[in-house]
């Protein structure tokens, strides 16, 4: 039945290092559009204005940069075809981020998005946690940062 995923089988097939690059590469060109198209979000110009803290956006950058890295890492390395495929859609949709909160511009999508993502990214952990309690790890981060940004967001919004 998984070996109908070519994507998956496609992926998998190619070196860590493709996969690397590859991924570093998309990660470039969505971070630049971010900043050269001025995607504060409405959180960030919200806490300047109340002086309340929240990440600057090239650390959130950072940081989504890294975890994006380590599901790369998970996804290569784990063997199960299902858990390959749930860290795939994991990946895309933390690249995809961006574009369906609609530039970080409304509070009510990025709310949403960050409780998918919290809700796959747990889901996703829990179940290669049984394969792998490092690769879990590094999924899992993934949960503990949306959960903390989501609730240094809720707090700006209060």
């Amino acid at each position: 039945m998984w070996k109908d995923y070519s994507l998956v089988n496609f992926l998998k097939g190619r070196s860590l290092v493709q996969l690397m690059i590859f991924i570093f590469i998309i990660l470039c060109v969505t971070n630049f559009l971010i900043f050269q198209l001025g995607f504060e979000g409405v959180t960030q110009k919200k806490a300047i204005i109340s002086r309340s803290f929240f990440p600057k956006g090239y650390v959130i950058g950072l940081i989504w940069t890294i975890l994006v890295i380590l599901q790369t890492i998970s996804f290569k390395k784990i063997s199960s075809q299902i858990n390959s495929f749930l860290i795939l859609i994991l990946i895309m949709n933390c690249i995809m981020y961006p574009i369906y909160t609609l530039g970080f511009s409304i509070f009510s999508m990025i709310l949403i998005g960050n409780l998918i993502t919290i809700g796959l990214s747990a889901f996703i952990s829990g179940s290669v946690f049984l394969e792998s309690k490092l690769f879990s790890l590094f999924i899992g981060l993934t949960t503990v940062w949306v959960i903390y940004v989501t609730f240094l967001m809720t707090l700006v919004h209060i």
